[in-house]
């Protein structure tokens, strides 16, 4: 890494986080060329050590905690097998909807240690780590500052393409850490401005992902299809990855702004024609890996995958994703080798499975992703979409995937549904994710609601495992019915905030404009 003259970058991320997280001005940092003296924002090379540490802050804020379970097992058809691990609480508390009690519980745990394994299931499972918002602030604090600062490197040092690009990148990932945290707590303080000095209240939920949208559309097209070197691809921002954000953002707008509703399944509509059409058969930058090789979509890099968040076991970065990928999936070929107990701690309620994987129905995917114990309620169940089931050993570093093609492909069949401009061509998206797990092609029963019902049981059978569950069931209010959901959440519940999480009381200091939300307190 270059050195600075005053700071080293390290130091320079580190007072700006300091800052972030304890000035009285909720945002208030050091200028940046303060912080590094005049020999930063000198050329290409700060600009790029800059922004992989923005790519390593959102690493930290997303990994740290146990928030990549939270999309599977809340509200879930999820049960711990009772000869498991005894300290999985959150097979009784997540899929119950019962965060005071999860939290409490992960706040206490940290007790004396019982073996390598349970210290590493301490460390890293928590969930009482995610009310704290802090962390996703740090990475849009730094979004911001690039996105101003990067001008100040001289023109003939790089390129102006390249220049935009850096600038899309921030862009980018501020858009990306105010998609977790609007799941996560709804309404949240919008900040956009680089040294932001005053403390904000909490903007709505809908204007903030509004807001989100039209800064990606205005610099989606700097960002590159796809990169030459591979090892960026899909852990660096790319147009594809910028368009399925818009996308999330606008199907989940949808379901909150419903006087709206068809605007934004038009513009998802555009934007998934867009990849599909240009990125996919234009540019030939994505496409659908066969289903026979799912893991190496899940192992990273895939022309598959559109945004994931890169990770390495060599540099010990186990997380609550690696957690979650042992406990629902191969035990005994697992990172932590426990071949004493050859079963997964995780298992699905077999009565869910029957339903989305009907037995007498033919699905590359139940042969694939699962063993032949699929709908036994014994604790036998193994589910393999995240390994390669012949290899003899397991990597432990895979890349959790945020957005992939076949989810964006839903999407779109999902938008041109809710439209029913064009059932015809829904359809047919919903039947390309189909043929290629060589299932029984869509439609079997015309009639109303039958289509966008397949749309989402799609996606439940295709994104299992990937953190889509719940916040499917938010946006589409499936969660208020049981014909969806396995815990149902009551109507008075839901307005009151019951999906959200609650947040963290350190949001209130020093801001008088700050609200918690009250369903948690």
């Amino acid at each position: 890494m270059k050195k600075l003259t005053k700071y080293g970058l390290g130091t320079l991320f580190i007072l700006c986080c300091l800052a972030l997280g304890s000035c009285k001005k909720l945002l208030n940092v050091e200028p940046v060329i303060k912080l590094s003296g005049n020999n930063f924002w000198r050329s290409e090379a700060d600009a790029e050590n800059f922004t992989n540490n923005i790519y390593r802050l959102f690493r930290n804020a997303t990994m740290s905690s146990a928030m990549f379970a939270v999309g599977d097992e809340r509200s879930a058809p999820v049960q711990c097998y009772s000869g498991a691990f005894p300290y999985r609480y959150d097979f009784d508390f997540l899929p119950a909807n019962n965060l005071r009690a999860l939290i409490a519980a992960d706040a206490t745990r940290l007790s004396p240690s019982y073996d390598p394994y349970t210290e590493w299931w301490q460390r890293n499972a928590r969930y009482d780590l995610i009310p704290d918002w802090t962390p996703f602030y740090k990475v849009i604090q730094s979004c911001n500052i690039m996105e101003k600062e990067i001008d100040l490197i001289p023109d003939g040092a790089i390129s102006l393409a390249k220049k935009n690009r850096y600038k899309a990148e921030a862009v980018f990932m501020r858009s990306m850490s105010y998609y977790f945290l609007v799941r996560l707590f709804g309404d949240v303080p919008f900040y956009r401005e680089a040294y932001e000095q005053k403390p904000l209240p909490r903007m709505n939920m809908v204007k903030v992902f509004n807001e989100c949208v039209a800064d990606l559309a205005k610099v989606k097209d700097d960002l590159p299809w796809t990169y030459g070197d591979p090892a960026f691809r899909g852990v660096r921002a790319m147009r594809g990855g910028a368009l399925a954000l818009m996308m999330h953002m606008n199907m989940w707008n949808a379901g909150f702004d419903e006087a709206n509703a068809r605007k934004y399944y038009t513009e998802t509509v555009e934007w998934g024609e867009e990849i599909e059409e240009i990125g996919m058969n234009k540019e030939g930058a994505y496409k659908l890996i066969p289903i026979e090789q799912t893991y190496q979509i899940m192992f990273g890099r895939s022309q598959e995958g559109l945004f994931e968040i890169q990770l390495s076991d060599n540099y010990g970065e186990q997380t609550e994703r690696e957690r979650f990928k042992y406990s629902i999936g191969l035990v005994n070929k697992s990172f932590y080798a426990r071949n004493d107990r050859p079963y997964s701690e995780m298992q699905y309620n077999p009565a869910y499975i029957k339903k989305i994987y009907p037995e007498d129905q033919v699905d590359k995917r139940k042969d694939i992703w699962f063993d032949a114990n699929m709908y036994k309620n014994n604790g036998t169940m193994q589910f393999y979409k995240m390994f390669n089931r012949s290899a003899l050993t397991q990597s432990s570093d895979d890349n959790p995937i945020v957005f992939r093609v076949a989810d964006v492909i839903l999407l779109h069949a999902e938008a041109l549904a809710e439209l029913g401009t064009d059932d015809t061509k829904a359809a047919d998206l919903l039947n390309v994710i189909r043929a290629r797990a060589g299932a029984e092609l869509y439609p079997a029963e015309p009639g109303e609601g039958k289509l966008k019902d397949a749309i989402f049981w799609e996606r439940c059978r295709e994104l299992m495992g990937e953190g889509h569950y719940f916040y499917d069931l938010v946006r589409t209010k499936k969660i208020l019915s049981s014909d969806y959901c396995y815990k149902v959440m009551s109507y008075s519940a839901f307005v009151n905030g019951a999906w959200t999480w609650p947040i963290h009381k350190n949001a209130l200091k020093n801001n008088p404009y700050m609200t918690l939300n009250n369903y948690w307190e």
